[in-house]
């Protein structure tokens, strides 16, 4: 009977809703896993078009090298990082959009209709104004199968909500097991 009542405390100390937990955490998780992909898609892509697997990379670095002259260890970091920022702040959004208690299947549908729309405005709108190196150079083709990849990613959101709830509910336990009295 104590079992029953610690795991029925535990379940209400559990918040059905978190922001960090369902929200920033999910979509850090996806968002860095779906560049991931990207950029070695990207960088084995340029390496057999053209032999230079970085110039991805330095695109992208052309959001503060405007000309295109980012060059070296320095502008590949600064394009990874750029990268990863921005498709975690989009997963995040992605996140903050997709409802609770969705499905994976849902949440790869979805992933992939949102990457698409991404796809279409940042050829369009985004990339030559933010990068014009990166809009001279990158085929929308390409762009096209990495906006693919992200939204794949983007259907791990629900995996890691769950796994995100279970560490929690896991926590609450022990946090109650060590106040119980001996």
């Amino acid at each position: 009977m104590r079992m029953r009542g610690r795991i029925q405390a535990v379940d209400r100390a559990v918040a059905p809703w978190n922001l960090p937990r369902d929200i920033v955490l999910p979509g850090a998780l996806a968002g860095t896993l779906g560049a991931f992909a990207m950029a070695v898609l990207a960088c084995a892509f340029a390496a057999v078009l053209q032999g230079e697997p970085w110039r991805p990379a330095l695109l992208v670095a052309g959001l503060f090298f405007r000309d295109g002259t980012a060059q070296g260890p320095g502008g590949v970091l600064l394009g990874l990082f750029i990268h990863f920022a921005v498709a975690g702040g989009l997963a995040t959004g992605f996140a903050l959009l997709l409802p609770r208690q969705g499905t994976a299947v849902a949440a790869l549908c979805l992933g992939m209709l949102y990457s698409l729309g991404l796809w279409a405005i940042m050829t369009r709108l985004m990339i030559p104004f933010a990068s014009p190196p990166l809009a001279r150079e990158a085929p929308s083709a390409m762009m096209f199968l990495l906006h693919i990849a992200f939204g794949a990613a983007l259907g791990t959101v629900p995996a890691a909500r769950d796994v995100l709830t279970r560490m929690d509910r896991l926590r609450r336990q022990l946090q109650l097991l060590k106040a119980a009295p001996p």
